[in-house]
């Protein structure tokens, strides 16, 4: 059976719907930016890409806000059902946290919203 569950990169859309929003009532959001790895393109494209610094494994959204002990969140955006968290991905949050970084994985994009009001404080 086919998951009917919306896709990644609607789920990342409306995280940033509700970012631009919310970024006059907290200003920290206008540094939120998203990562363009889930984008499907051409091989030659995406060999282009990594010439120029594309990685695979780094996480959907980034907010370089410090916040105690943490210098960033970046957040891996998943469906509400099914998608997994690759081997390099995991890699990758690893090796964010081992610098300071919080990094999670949310299930849609409620939960990314929730994770961003708790981790400004807000």
């Amino acid at each position: 059976m086919k998951n009917q569950t919306p896709l990644e990169s609607w789920e990342q859309e409306q995280f940033f719907r509700w970012v631009i929003s919310n970024q006059i009532r907290i200003p920290e959001l206008q540094l939120a930016n998203g990562s363009m790895n889930g984008i499907r393109v051409s091989p030659s494209l995406r060999a282009r890409l990594k010439g120029q610094g594309l990685r695979p494994g780094v996480p959907d959204i980034d907010l370089p806000v410090r916040r105690g002990e943490c210098c960033g969140l970046r957040i891996e955006m998943k469906r509400k059902a099914g998608g997994t968290v690759s081997a390099e991905q995991k890699r990758f949050h690893e090796l964010l946290r081992s610098q300071g970084y919080r990094v999670e994985v949310c299930r849609g994009w409620r939960e990314a919203v929730a994770v961003v009001r708790d981790y400004l404080g807000v």
